[in-house]
């Protein structure tokens, strides 16, 4: 990571969908921002209030200092609705246009089935391209019960107020958001880490 951190590097980050990455992987990706990476933030498909979740996808990359792409933004969409094929083809495309360095994506492990494709799919688009590849869960409650998470954490210390406050530009989805156990999940990888606060990933792939 200090190589990338070094370099200025380019990060492109697959999320199924509005708020997955801010809550998965936000600390980390508002650090690399403020380190001088140019990150991009994908959201593959919005569900439903696309008129409402848009704007918020938007609104909380840019608190993060990321740009902001929607993948499908033509008309609501589910993940498992779209064939696998035109999935991987337009990450293709974006994958070509941002020639990452890293790339950062749903877990294979997530128990939600949209986040799983996800993760198939950032795969299959990065056959033929050399970075490093970090995965995270965006539900890490829900999949305490399937399996330890984190291989690597990342410090987030310096911007967990950064990740708080994107999570919370998701203003249609605050309901079913818990702040406070994204604050508390941080507290404890860190205890878990040696940092105030982290974030733990998968380290799929990484050069040394």
């Amino acid at each position: 990571m200090k190589r990338l951190l070094d370099a200025g590097g380019r990060v492109l980050a697959f999320g199924a969908h509005p708020d997955d990455l801010e809550v998965g992987a936000g600390g980390l990706l508002a650090r690399l921002a403020r380190e001088g990476c140019e990150v991009t933030m994908c959201v593959v498909a919005v569900p439903n209030r696309t008129e409402e979740r848009v704007p918020e996808a938007r609104a909380a990359a840019k608190m993060l200092g990321a740009r902001s792409f929607i993948l499908f933004e033509e008309k609501p969409a589910r993940v498992e609705d779209i064939p696998m094929h035109e999935l991987v083809r337009r990450m293709d495309h974006l994958v070509a246009d941002t020639n990452p360095d890293l790339v950062i994506t749903h877990s294979a492990h997530d128990l939600h089935w949209d986040h799983g494709l996800v993760n198939r799919a950032t795969v299959s688009a990065l056959r033929r391209t050399p970075c490093d590849l970090l995965a995270f869960l965006s539900s890490p409650e829900m999949n305490a019960q399937h399996r330890a998470i984190g291989q690597c954490f990342a410090d987030i210390t310096p911007t967990l107020d950064l990740k708080i406050a994107a999570i919370q530009e998701h203003k249609s989805q605050l309901a079913r958001l818990d702040i406070e156990s994204s604050k508390d999940l941080a507290r404890a990888m860190g205890r878990i880490s040696g940092y105030g606060y982290a974030e733990a990933f998968e380290a799929l792939r990484v050069r040394i």
